[in-house]
């Protein structure tokens, strides 16, 4: 696999809502979810768990899913002025079934520094410092082999399906779904305010 430096990922990464039909190896998807456990965490628990979903039933069944939780939140018809993230967004939803591979982004609150208690709601967002991080490394690491992946939190509205189709335990919580392939277009700069901008220099608003 070619891979590309860091800066070139960084400065190069966008959120991807159309990919190829090609498959994601399976030596791909294993080296961005290594990279993503390299990431920083509170003290030093690594809370995470990813479940890498390649299986076309499953991923139909889940983007199925979450197209309804997205068009049932935002509208099954676009309205007149929808911005051109919406625009995107909608796009995705609708072929969110259709996607090569997806990623689902969890934590295991058992391996967290707060106590689990059996029976009692998970605290959500409890280790969020930790896995934002690991997905970022994931982001970065699909983006050095070539590979588009967009955050999604839509399908939260359908958690408890995609938890029962997956087998997944009532300790563990569901944080971001996140797509994989190889996006139709090319990478590109995003669009950004200029770092000068929010940067301050010792006291907030001296603007260097």
């Amino acid at each position: 696999m070619e891979e590309i430096g860091l800066f070139e990922a960084l400065y190069s990464q966008r959120q991807i809502t159309r990919y190829k039909p090609d498959p994601v190896p399976r030596e791909a998807i294993d080296t961005i979810i290594d990279a993503a456990t390299k990431a920083p965490n509170g003290g030093n628990t690594q809370p995470w768990e990813f479940i890498a979903i390649t299986d076309r039933d499953l991923v139909t069944k889940i983007g199925q899913l979450y197209r309804e939780a997205w068009l049932g939140a935002m509208g099954a018809t676009p309205p007149p002025n929808e911005s051109s993230v919406y625009r995107a967004a909608r796009y995705l939803a609708n072929h969110m079934p259709e996607v090569p591979a997806m990623i689902l982004v969890c934590v295991d609150h058992t391996k967290g520094s707060a106590p689990f208690t059996p029976g009692e709601p998970l605290v959500r967002g409890r280790y969020a410092s930790s896995i934002w991080l690991a997905v970022q490394n994931l982001f970065l690491a699909a983006r050095a082999l070539g590979l588009g992946t967009r955050l999604t939190t839509a399908y939260l509205r359908r958690e408890d399906e995609i938890k029962e189709l997956l087998g997944i335990p009532d300790h563990v919580e569901t944080v971001t779904l996140i797509p994989l392939g190889y996006p139709q277009g090319s990478f590109g700069s995003t669009s950004r305010h200029p770092a000068k901008e929010v940067t301050s220099y010792n006291r907030y608003g001296h603007r260097a």
